[in-house]
């Protein structure tokens, strides 16, 4: 299936996987998918997994900050909403954390270059995943970090 979704005037071409649309079905709890701009030492491309019930795979917040977030988000089917969010580490550390890094979110004046132009979604190996990108990013390329209940790789 394939959506699109805009944010900060840029349109995101979303291509959601047979799988991913099935579990996205079989939800009994709403799920964030985050798309993150991690400005840290270096940039980084992350997609974060937030639940507001048990979801395997995922970040599991308390009904205040999944709230809070979902405010921001956009509905992407019945039960997944999507995200963008630029996010900036308060300090330079040297190996990745352990969960969510200490973080503030962090303010851009123009967000439009940020968003990125294409995304996709997909489930597999039981755990929500996916990439995205800008029109000259390969999508066969898996470079984007996975931020679920621990730090994790693709």
């Amino acid at each position: 299936m394939n959506k699109q979704l805009t944010f900060h005037d840029r349109t995101i071409d979303i291509e959601l996987s047979q799988a991913s649309i099935n579990q996205s079905h079989q939800l009994s709890t709403r799920l964030i998918i985050e798309i993150q701009i991690y400005f840290s030492c270096l940039l980084g491309k992350r997609l974060a997994f937030y639940s507001e019930g048990p979801i395997n795979g995922t970040l599991q917040l308390d009904n205040e900050i999944f709230s809070s977030i979902l405010k921001d988000a956009q509905q992407l089917t019945d039960n997944v909403y999507l995200r963008f969010n630029t996010v900036m580490t308060k300090d330079c550390p040297v190996s990745d954390y352990v969960g969510p890094p200490p973080v503030t979110d962090f303010t851009i004046s123009n967000l439009k270059p940020y968003v990125p132009s294409w995304l996709k979604i997909d489930f597999k190996h039981n755990q929500w995943s996916g990439e995205y990108g800008w029109p000259a990013t390969r999508a066969n390329d898996a470079n984007t970090k996975q931020v679920r209940s621990s730090a994790q790789h693709r």
